[in-house]
């Protein structure tokens, strides 16, 4: 059995795959690269503390580290930065599958980093692909527990 690596946000956000999807989010948007890191420094802790007491969205969040993206990062967010429709597809795969689940957390980033809801929310949309990347390597047993004590890691 593989074992777990816990990666703290900081980590994660250093990650490659991270740090181009952050710069390429802020244009995508027209946002400051600082401002798309506030959203995801904020956001992303909250949404791993409300997972531990919510079973439905720890399912969630589990379910999408499993989902591989279906190309490299950099390509990905190449195409979602260059084609509209994919950019869409992906806020709208977001709001399927987290619903307003994610309000609170979107919030608090927004007000955060000096943005709207919306925009946050569009945000995280963006970047929860490679930050799945990174949570999946770091969970390399591919484990519910291993994923529990990932998002422990996130909010410490």
């Amino acid at each position: 059995m593989m074992s777990t690596t816990q990666a703290t946000v900081e980590q994660v956000m250093t990650d490659q795959a991270v740090d181009l999807a952050l710069t390429l989010t802020a244009q995508m948007f027209g946002l400051s690269k600082e401002t798309v890191a506030t959203i995801v420094q904020v956001g992303l802790p909250m949404m791993a503390e409300m997972a531990e007491s919510n079973p439905e969205l720890f399912k969630r969040m589990y379910a999408s580290t499993l989902a591989t993206m279906p190309e490299p990062a950099q390509d990905f967010y190449t195409r979602m930065a260059q084609n509209r429709a994919i950019r869409q597809s992906t806020m709208d795969d977001y709001k399927a599958t987290f619903g307003a689940m994610l309000d609170g957390p979107n919030r608090a980033a927004a007000r955060q980093a000096g943005t709207t809801d919306g925009q946050a929310r569009d945000v995280m949309a963006a970047i929860l692909p490679a930050v799945n990347q990174v949570l999946a390597a770091a969970n390399a047993s591919g484990s519910e527990q291993g994923f529990a004590q990932q998002l422990k890691s996130l909010h410490a």
